[in-house]
Order: C-alpha cells, then structure tokens, then sequence
C-alpha cells in the first residue's frame, strides 16, 4: 500500500515545477488531505524499488445520463518521462475503459512540454488555456470603497437571492462545474461546506454574486466565480467586490486570494491584470475524448 505522506511528499515537489496540474494543493499538508480524504485510492503509482518515480490521481465524477468524467493529477514523472507517461497513460487508459467516461480532463503548466506531447497522441476535443491569477489580500485598491454594496451571505435555501443566483449563474457560465446542483447543496449543507455564497445587492435589488472557496490549510480564498448582471456592470463593482473580500479575509486569516481564468474570457483577463492580481503561470486544460481513441495524423507527401 503507498505510503500517503511518501506519495504527496513526490508530488509536492513537481507541483512546483513544470509539472504543476491546477488542481493540487498547493502545500504538503494540503495534499495529504486531500489524499487521505479519499484520493489516494484512485491512485496509480509507480516504483523503482522503494523509491516513487511517476504518480497519477484520478477524481472521477458524475456528469448525468449515466456518464462520469476524470479530472487528473499529473501525470508526474520523474527521470525518464517516455517510459513513465506510457505506463501512467496506459493506467489512465484502462480506468476510463472500465466505465462510461465522457471526458479526461488534464491540467498542466504550458512549459510541460513531454506531458502536452505524449497528450497529444490521442484524440484531443479542445485545448483551453487558463491562467492562475493570485493576490495578496494585504494589498490596498484605492477608490474601492464598497460603502454603497449590501453583500449579503446566502446560508439557506430558502433564501430570496437564490433563485436569481442560479438564473445569472446559468446565463453567465454555461457548462460551469459548479452547477446550480451544487450550489443549492452547498447553501444547504453551508454550516460544514468550505463555499461561501454572497448575494450582491444596489439600493436592495439584487445586481450579482460571489461563490468561494476557503482553503484553510493554505490560507488561500479561491474565488470561484464572481457575476455582475450585464446592464450592471463597467461601474466598478467588481473592484469594489474584490476589496470586500480581501479586507473580509484577511480578518480571517487568508492571506491570498486565487483564482483561475480562460484567456477566451478577455473582459476578465483585462480584469485581473489591471486590478492587483499577478498571473502566476499559463495553464493548459486539454479535454481528451473518454475512449481515448488514438490522434487522426495527418501526413504530409
């Protein structure tokens, strides 16, 4: 059986290099948890004697109509990445095989490059690239006063904001993992749940919303998703909420605020860069089709 702190201690290391996957922690700690919480058993890992020289993680999840998808940890490799990633592929191959997998989700740094070239031997639904955004809640904004906001925590689902949560979720995030499913039973369930769920009120009419989440073992607030009705907007809202929610948490205790973004969505992309946040590092989400079905060559004569 793999040693757990071994294990997160390996990945841990390459998590900080190239081979960073967006969605590990980002300490020791925080990968033990998250392995101990039930991950380590969808691992495969691979030795040379006692020494750990590739890992893969893979999170399955329901998506309906019968189907589930896999995110990814990795795959990490160590000195040879030929002979690992086709040992870590051919597990990862095998698992979506035994079950009704729609997509592989894969998630890595664009300067992993071995990585994104083994990937690319199968057959590739879309390539997306993100980047990862942080900020230190430390950090003053200037005219960023939110004195004329009622930001207005949602903790039941009874609630007369949720309904029109959902309404602006579904119109401003179609295909979002966060799916009005999940934000109900987040609400529902808010007195264990690691989200916390604002409404965004002007003058008592709802205008948007903010979801995060809290990481308390890294002291980092990711900010999952924040949605300004679009007749609302270019006012200065989203600054105005990003200086509610770094002074709110750092009374807390975080000390960074995090968050990802696709470079599709440009108005959030001029967003972030102009409003206190620096871009960490270019990610690349690769979409495999479930079967993983070989890529279509195109020769050249």
């Amino acid at each position: 059986m793999t040693n757990i702190r071994n294990l997160a201690a390996f990945i841990c290391a390459r998590n900080s290099e190239s081979q960073q996957c967006g969605y590990v922690g980002s300490t020791l700690d925080d990968i033990i948890h998250d392995l101990s919480d039930g991950m380590a058993e969808a691992s495969f890992v691979l030795y040379e004697g006692e020494e750990i020289r590739g890992a893969i993680i893979l999170d399955t999840y329901d998506v309906g109509g019968g189907q589930e998808d896999i995110e990814v940890w990795g795959p990490y490799y160590s000195a040879r990445p030929e002979d690992e990633l086709q040992l870590l592929f051919r597990y990862l191959s095998e698992a979506a095989g035994s079950a009704a997998i729609r997509y592989i989700h894969l998630f890595t740094r664009a300067d992993n490059v071995p990585l994104i070239e083994y990937a690319a031997r199968y057959r590739t639904e879309k390539v997306r690239t993100h980047y990862h955004y942080s900020m230190d809640t430390a950090l003053p904004l200037s005219n960023s006063s939110y004195a004329d906001l009622s930001i207005v925590p949602v903790t039941e689902p009874e609630s007369e904001w949720l309904k029109q949560i959902i309404e602006l979720h579904n119109q401003g995030f179609q295909g979002a993992t966060l799916t009005q499913e999940d934000i109900t039973a987040e609400i529902e369930d808010s007195g264990n749940s690691d989200y916390d769920i604002y409404a965004v009120l002007n003058e008592g009419s709802f205008i948007g919303y903010i979801i995060v989440r809290r990481n308390v073992l890294t002291g980092i607030l990711h900010l999952e998703y924040i949605c300004i009705r679009p007749d609302e907007r270019s006012r200065g809202t989203g600054r105005k909420l990003i200086a509610y929610l770094a002074e709110t948490y750092r009374g807390l205790g975080y000390t960074r605020i995090g968050l990802d973004v696709s470079e599709e969505n440009e108005a959030a992309v001029r967003f972030y860069d102009k409003n206190g946040f620096n871009r960490d590092s270019v990610m690349k989400h690769i979409i495999i089709g479930g079967r993983m079905e070989p890529a279509v060559i195109v020769r050249k004569y």
